[in-house]
């Protein structure tokens, strides 16, 4: 391992060191970064018509949908599906072009989707097309993953202001830097509703988000398809330039929080042929804890647990509150007032109620060494849910060679929408890119 150095400037010009750990693979190379700093720039005020793709699974049809003033534009693709009607709720409005696409699930089940438009279609002047091959880069794209919590609105799409002059929004910051972002609301989140059995399970949130990534990747690659996945992929055999442009056309995966254990456990059951590249941010992975199995029967002699013919109780509606919504702030003078106050009005707008987890036994199969896909882990230096010893002991394990480890200073569990929110990104697409010569 390598101690590489990875500087900001803060608002007053100065200089702050920020800890960047890369590891040396066999050949010793060892990867490099640099920085930029995002422009500040403006949003459109309304959208322009999106292109529906067809839904994940081959199910339903996808639609997307954008709430403008009075009307609300939709465009279909049949694709020899039928059109249908997006039937999921809009609970903010348009919040300045927040785009939203409907999508389905394997079971049929209808999931949210979120995007932003970048403030102008000519990326040229972008971070990612400083390199000479942006005829690949303008393919990259990337799934974000919310928490235990809150969902992808409040999480990765905090605006203060309709032009987001702040860059507080995750999503909009990366597609001003030329990624075409996403970020899905998980069962029982934000506009994706509770399914039948009401419960959100680790399980099924791994299947959401394979179909999320096929979706994802068929909307920005025609040839994906061709590319297999681990559930019986193609034999073909690629060139290195062939792969190389495969590569970079498949999603890159970010989980935050528990959200970051999700994403882990789809890196190590789909593996590298969906994805480019992933990113655990803030992970609660711990090996020393170890989630218990419920019982299979209530007190009646009930199957309630293990089985398709287990009947589980109503699952539960916890109202979420205000203290709720603001106990990830943890360090003085790392956010504003107004930035944690329209995070808990978008929080409590759309997460209403909490979601209700179950069966988080099956997060013990997160195992690092399963993981082999190029990682990131991010973290910050004051994150009061993260273990260090666990933090070391993932990054050590991990099964891919292509790994790094940053420490972002003075930021706790909601890097990414603290003042020192840049840093993150910096060091997010810096990885990204870290072979496009960024």
């Amino acid at each position: 391992m390598a101690l590489l150095p990875f500087s900001r400037c803060n608002s007053r010009g100065s200089m702050a060191a920020l800890a960047m750990i890369s590891h040396i693979g066999s050949k010793g190379a060892a990867a490099r970064f640099s920085t930029t700093f995002i422009t500040s720039s403006s949003r459109p005020s309304r959208l322009n018509d999106i292109d529906m793709q067809r839904a994940p699974c081959r199910i339903f049809p996808s639609i997307s949908t954008a709430a403008a003033t009075t009307t609300t534009r939709r465009r279909f693709s049949l694709d020899n599906n039928t059109n249908m009607e997006d039937i999921l709720p809009n609970k903010t409005g348009d919040r300045n072009g927040l785009i939203r696409y409907q999508i389905f699930a394997d079971d049929g089940h209808p999931l949210r989707l979120y995007s932003r438009s970048p403030t102008t279609t000519d990326r040229s002047s972008s971070a990612m097309n400083n390199s000479s091959s942006s005829s690949s880069q303008n393919k990259r794209s990337i799934l974000l993953l919310h928490g235990r919590t809150w969902s992808s609105q409040p999480v990765f799409d905090l605006r203060t202001s309709d032009n987001d002059v702040k860059q507080q929004s995750t999503l909009q910051s990366l597609a001003e830097l030329g990624f075409d972002a996403y970020a899905l609301d998980l069962r029982g989140f934000g506009e994706t509703p509770r399914d039948e059995g009401g419960y959100t399970t680790p399980n099924r949130c791994v299947e959401d988000v394979k179909c999320a990534i096929d979706w994802i990747a068929r909307r920005h690659d025609e040839n994906y398809d061709n590319h297999g996945d681990s559930d019986g992929g193609s034999n073909e055999t690629l060139t290195a330039a062939e792969s190389s442009i495969a590569m970079s056309t498949k999603p890159a995966l970010l989980g935050w929080s528990q959200g970051a254990l999700v994403a882990q456990m789809y890196a190590q059951k789909h593996g590298p042929s969906t994805l480019s590249d992933l990113v655990l941010f803030s992970t609660i992975y711990d090996p020393r804890v170890i989630y218990p199995r419920k019982p299979l029967f209530d007190e009646s002699g009930r199957l309630i647990s293990g089985g398709k013919d287990a009947v589980k109780p109503p699952a539960p509606e916890v109202v979420n509150t205000v203290a709720a919504s603001l106990e990830d702030f943890t360090l003085p003078g790392t956010i504003c007032d107004e930035a944690a106050l329209e995070f808990s009005s978008v929080a409590l707008a759309v997460d209403t109620v909490k979601a209700a987890w179950d069966e988080l036994h099956e997060f013990n199969v997160c195992n690092p060494a399963l993981v082999h896909v190029p990682t990131l882990v991010i973290v910050g230096a004051q994150d009061p849910y993260v273990q260090w010893d666990a933090q070391r002991e993932l990054f050590e394990r991990l099964g891919h060679d292509d790994k790094s480890m940053c420490v972002l200073p003075a930021c706790d569990h909601a890097a990414h929408i603290l003042k020192a929110r840049k840093m993150f990104i910096r060091s997010v697409v810096g990885f990204l890119l870290r072979k496009d010569g960024f």
